[in-house]
């Protein structure tokens, strides 16, 4: 996050904030800051998980006994992908706003320090995403920008190559609208529905690549056969990242060891489960206990589990507070004991 927190103090500084996270407290109702990933056919819709009012009080407990926290980098801690590029841990998932509210929120993210976004094409807020990033004033090379194609109704290489490229031109189309001209990466949202529609996807992200128009090349919701079936090709470009649902409550067995294993970097989209059943009642409660150590709620534990587990993470919010808690994970490290009690819930 940007800039640091005055120490606190004076006691009427210390009152007044602490009237002022309770205030909040009182008022604050349910938040959906996981980002969802939507099948074509489907309506995007918002989850609603409530952040528990302890974890604000704990908060500022812990900045009161420990002063003002370290400064973080615009956009935190980054994983570094396999063709050397710079992949921030935390990103802002574009997924349920219209244009309007997705312009407003870019520039709110921003100012708040996120440099990793995802304009998804499934919400169709990409020209509102593209003009809030131009009116922000952050530099292009500062931000980490992907967006997504569907074609996974195409069935057949030469079907899905076509609408897959159709996808791409699409794309630089709507970003264009707020002076974007290349993208840092370009995502698969789904996997076509055999091996032979999905080299027929790839392949038009290829050319997108060749062409300069992006600099790596992702997937979303892919199975580690799915991703066999590209890297089965040795001359094909492997995929940088695959999204995935992944949350301290739900994950494929095995999963990130499979990712790991052929190179790609697992961001998780619903990381606080809000498309997948939530957060379980003892998984919640063990990230209470240990959030009060270190001052943090139980979402800041949970998506700090994330990160240490070796995976990246995308939500989605329309608070301040919570844009500024997500981001606020890399100002601590969870212990191996915390971690083995996490493993417990997990």
């Amino acid at each position: 996050m940007p800039g640091r927190r005055a120490p606190l103090a004076a006691s009427a500084t210390v009152l007044a904030i602490v009237g002022a996270v309770l205030a909040l407290c009182c008022c604050r109702s349910g938040r959906s800051t996981d980002f969802l990933a939507v099948p074509e056919e489907s309506t995007p819709k918002t989850g609603a998980l409530g952040r528990r009012q302890a974890g604000l009080v704990s908060s500022v407990t812990g900045l009161l006994s420990a002063g003002a926290p370290p400064a973080i980098a615009a956009g935190g801690d980054v994983v570094l992908l396999k063709n050397g590029l710079k992949f921030p841990k935390a990103s802002f998932g574009l997924q349920i706003y219209g244009d309007d509210v997705a312009q407003q929120l870019t520039q709110t993210s921003l100012s708040l320090g996120y440099r990793n976004f995802f304009a998804s094409v499934l919400a169709g807020n990409q020209k509102g995403f593209a003009k809030g990033f131009q009116a922000s004033g952050v530099p292009r090379e500062e931000v980490f920008i992907c967006g997504s194609v569907v074609s996974n109704r195409a069935k057949g290489y030469k079907s899905a190559y076509k609408a897959t490229k159709k996808g791409c031109q699409e794309n630089l189309q709507e970003f264009a609208a707020g002076g974007i001209t290349y993208l840092d990466m370009i995502m698969l949202d789904y996997p076509g529905p055999n091996c032979d529609s999905i080299k027929g996807q790839w392949q038009a992200f290829e050319e997108m690549l060749a062409a300069g128009q992006t600099k790596s090349l992702a997937v979303s919701n892919f199975s580690p056969d799915q991703l066999d079936c590209l890297l089965s090709n040795s001359s094909a470009t492997p995929p940088m990242v695959n999204q995935l649902p992944f949350s301290i409550s739900y994950a494929e067995p095995n999963i990130l060891e499979e990712n790991s294993k052929r190179g790609v970097v697992v961001q998780a989209w619903a990381p606080l489960g809000g498309s997948t059943g939530g957060i379980s009642k003892p998984a919640r409660r063990i990230c209470e206990e240990i959030g009060k150590k270190y001052g943090k709620s139980w979402a800041q534990v949970a998506l700090r589990w994330i990160v240490d587990k070796g995976a990246t993470f995308s939500t989605q919010t329309r608070s301040t507070e919570h844009f500024k808690e997500d981001l606020d994970i890399f100002s601590f490290k969870l212990s191996p004991d915390d971690l083995a009690k996490l493993e417990t819930v997990a």
